[in-house]
């Protein structure tokens, strides 16, 4: 389903959270990320922020990037490929995910998962990282000015310079690596808001008994809520007409949940494929078999291979 907001001048965006539309309009070549300022006020303003939000030091994200950026394309098929076994269980990441299994088994309170998730993932880019409570505070300031749709509070967070100071923090922890900041500051909060799904199935006794790894972490797994695509050229596309600027939000998070698919929520058979779909896949489910104290079986690889390595998707950010 699609829906088109356009009032001239103002704003120009189209909403869609069907998971086969979304699919079709990603592989138009006309929608693509590398923001612009174009377009009515509205699109501009928000082409603007996002582009300043997801930078350090000059260099973005890799979810701001283009589809036919060569640079992003190499280093997330090498990330991918680095990622492919970094949840196999060993002594160091069991010991690590503890405190994650026990405040699914409700053993342990909600204010452990942040930190121990942050220091997992942390130590992927940086082996000497170790989270803290002002890090991970920066990190929970920095994902809410982020997805924030409160103009006064994009605002208040640039005056008061609490966004710079926390990006900041957060870069200075893994070396200034854009795809370190994104995991430990971004990307993280959907991991925690799994754990959260996760802890109330392990509540249900009947989940508890019924649901093996794998279906336990199908069923907890929050992909991100939306992922943003900008017209570069006129063209048609289901449910709207495009001019250079338009905005189209893919609203992934209903998308998902409608089609039950791990493949939906991380996109998959999109270009911007999330190098991380089989680390948090096989990270959940570890964390259920830990907390339901039963055997692990380590999940199919739920990522497609492709058919020319210089052809590698590349990741829009992952959940």
């Amino acid at each position: 389903m699609s829906r088109h907001i356009r009032i001239p001048l103002l704003v120009d965006i189209t909403l869609v959270d069907d998971h086969r539309t979304i699919a079709e309009d990603d592989g138009d070549p006309r929608l693509d990320r590398n923001y612009e300022r174009r377009g009515p006020l509205l699109n501009r303003v928000l082409a603007g922020r996002l582009m300043h939000v997801f930078a350090i030091k000059g260099i973005h994200f890799p979810t701001m990037r283009a589809r036919d950026d060569a640079e992003r394309r190499a280093n997330q098929a090498a990330l991918s490929e680095r990622l492919r076994h970094a949840a196999t269980p060993t002594p160091e990441l069991i010991e690590a995910i503890e405190p994650l299994a026990a405040y699914v088994k409700g053993s342990a309170p909600e204010t452990v998962v942040g930190p121990a998730l942050q220091s997992l993932i942390g130590r992927l880019f940086n082996p000497d990282f170790t989270s803290s409570p002002r890090l991970w505070q920066a990190a929970t300031r920095f994902d809410g000015a982020a997805r924030s749709q409160n103009p006064l509070r994009w605002v208040w967070s640039t005056l008061t310079g609490t966004l710079n100071a926390d990006r900041h923090l957060l870069a200075e922890s893994v070396g200034n690596d854009p795809v370190a900041v994104h995991g430990i500051g971004i990307a993280i909060h959907n991991i925690v808001k799994s754990l959260a799904r996760m802890r109330e199935s392990y509540a249900d006794p009947v989940r508890r008994s019924t649901l093996d790894d794998t279906a336990a972490a199908m069923a907890c797994l929050v992909a991100p809520d939306s992922v943003l695509r900008q017209a570069k050229s006129v063209g048609e596309i289901p449910g709207a007409s495009l001019k250079p600027g338009s905005l189209v939000v893919y609203q992934l998070g209903v998308a998902a949940e409608r089609a039950f698919d791990p493949k939906v929520a991380f996109q998959e058979r999109s270009w911007s494929f999330c190098p991380a779909s089989g680390f948090v896949f096989q990270l959940l489910s570890l964390i259920w078999v830990q907390a339901s104290d039963r055997p692990h079986v380590p999940p199919e690889d739920i990522r497609p291979e492709p058919d020319n390595a210089a052809e590698q998707p590349v990741p829009e950010g992952g959940p």
